[in-house]
């Protein structure tokens, strides 16, 4: 699969995120670097047909006050079709 232009271009931007993008726990809004991507394992899928839809991203992030950058959980990645793949 090729790259996502939507979050390729986000490489090397400050985005601000927040909310739970680490895992269970609530962070606030706070702007991180975004240093790089990778597909994610997790799909979105069709409750209904329970089909994948979608594929997931995460992203390579660090801010000012982290010891170490850190993947976030997986974004939908709309712009690619799963249903199209099977």
């Amino acid at each position: 699969m090729e790259a996502p232009k939507e979050f390729k271009d986000l490489i090397g931007t400050k985005q601000t995120l927040g909310g739970g993008l680490f895992g269970q726990k609530e962070t606030p809004m706070q702007e991180y670097d975004v240093l790089d991507w990778r597909w994610g394992s997790a799909q979105v899928m069709n409750m209904k047909t329970m089909k994948a839809i979608h594929p997931t991203v995460e992203l390579l992030v660090k801010r000012e006050g982290m010891k170490a950058s850190r993947w976030t959980r997986g974004f939908p990645c709309r712009s690619v079709d799963l249903k199209d793949e099977d």
